[in-house]
Formats: C-alpha cells, sequence, structure tokens
C-alpha cells in the first residue's frame, strides 16, 4: 500500500500524507514515497513525540521507506522536520 508525500506537503497538516488515513490489514506493509522537492521523515508518534514503532529517516525526494504492520491498532505519524504534517494508518 502506497503512501505520498505530497508536492507543497511542508506547508499542509492532515493532507500532506496521501490517503490520511491510510487503512491497511496486519501483515502488510506500507511504502511511503516523498514526492515533494523537500526532505521529509515519517516518524511514529503523536505531538512531536516519537514513539518507536516506525521512523523513516530522512528521506531526500524521490526516497521510499517501507513498514510492515503486525499487530492491529491505530499508528499515528508525522514529519521530525515539518511537524505539522501528520498522518495514521489504521491496521485491522
Amino acid at each position: 500500500t502506497g503512501v505520498s508525500i505530497v508536492p507543497g506537503s511542508s506547508s499542509l497538516t492532515t493532507d500532506s500524507y496521501s490517503p490520511n488515513p491510510v487503512q491497511v490489514s496486519t501483515g502488510a506493509t506500507v511504502t511511503w514515497t516523498n514526492d515533494d522537492a523537500q526532505p521529509h521523515t515519517a516518524t511514529s508518534g503523536a505531538a512531536v513525540i516519537p514513539d518507536g514503532n516506525f521512523d523513516s529517516g530522512i528521506m531526500a525526494p524521490a526516497a521510499t521507506f517501507d513498514f510492515t504492520f503486525t499487530e492491529a491498532g491505530e499508528y499515528p505519524y508525522f514529519c521530525l522536520l515539518h511537524p505539522n504534517m501528520v498522518g495514521t494508518v489504521s491496521v485491522s
């Protein structure tokens, strides 16, 4: 399942990652692609506090990051460089 970090996302909020929320089944892999011209991250956590579930590291433009979700739940995430960028992975 793919998630795009959309062009111009550093000035966006809940629409910076598309689709948002992304809904997947347990065992599915989500691939984030940085479709913007600026570097970004996909870092799990909320309120700018990483929770350690996943972290893409800094993704250059056109870079990708994969993570496989093995447990059901809601996984909020954000960009460490632009904390206004927020998303959620919903795993069922």
